[in-house]
Parts: structure tokens; C-alpha cells; sequence
């Protein structure tokens, strides 16, 4: 389950919009958010909690507590996750050794298959894989 601790409302700033459940990153400018533009990419804002199809329109976006978030792959719980794809999915931490990773935060419960939820504690972090 969700747990609502602080949203915020940016402006997507992507063609075709985000839909709910999917990593942000900051847009362009102040006040915006965009899908990321591949894997392990930085300057995450959180998750998104509603969908919104135009582009320039208002999301709301989990940036503290618990939230849930589309996997791309197969997620043990209690994982560290990162940004998996163009999308907005997510996958366990997985990067070569020395790599920086942008972390969103931590599984708090498992994903099977790409396409399942999974609750994540958002503790966003820059680490060394």
C-alpha cells in the first residue's frame, strides 16, 4: 500500500505526458518534470501518483514515502532500485563496480516479471556500485 508522505505538482515536459507509477527526473526548466532519458539517469524528482497524457500539464509526483512503481525485471525485496529505462521503470541496482548509481531508494516488496508493482521506500541517493 502507498503511503502518502510529501507530493508535489510539476509540469511534464514530455511528449505524450507520464503515466502514474513511473520515475520523474527535473525537466528543462523551474517547475518541470520529465520521463528520464535512459537508465541510471540523475536528477530524479520521484514517483508519479497520477497520469497525465498532455504535455505541460500538471503531475503529481511522490517525492518522500512509500510509493509504487512499474519493474522492468525481476526485484528482490529490500533492493536498492534505480531508473531501468526511458520510461520511468525501475530495476534492482546492477551497475559494474565503480559506477556511479542514482538510487530512487529501496524495495519494500518483490516483483516477479516486468510489468509488476512494487512498493518502494523513496530514499533518493547518488551511490558507487
Amino acid at each position: 500500500m502507498a503511503i502518502y508522505l510529501m507530493d508535489k505538482t510539476y509540469r511534464i515536459n514530455t511528449t505524450g505526458g507520464a503515466a502514474s507509477a513511473r520515475v520523474v527526473v527535473a525537466g528543462a526548466a523551474t517547475g518541470q518534470c520529465a520521463l528520464p532519458a535512459a537508465a541510471n539517469a540523475g536528477k530524479i524528482l520521484g514517483v508519479t501518483v497520477t497520469s497525465q497524457p498532455e504535455i505541460g500539464r500538471g503531475i503529481s509526483v511522490r517525492k518522500a514515502g512509500i510509493a509504487e512503481v512499474v519493474a522492468a525485471a525481476s526485484i528482490a525485496p529490500g533492493s536498492p532500485v534505480n531508473i531501468a529505462d526511458a520510461t520511468g521503470r525501475i530495476k534492482a541496482v546492477n551497475e559494474s563496480a565503480g559506477t556511479k548509481v542514482q538510487c530512487l531508494g529501496f524495495a519494500e516488496t518483490g516483483a516477479t516479471t516486468a510489468g509488476d508493482i512494487v512498493e518502494v521506500f523513496i530514499s533518493i541517493h547518488e551511490r558507487t556500485a
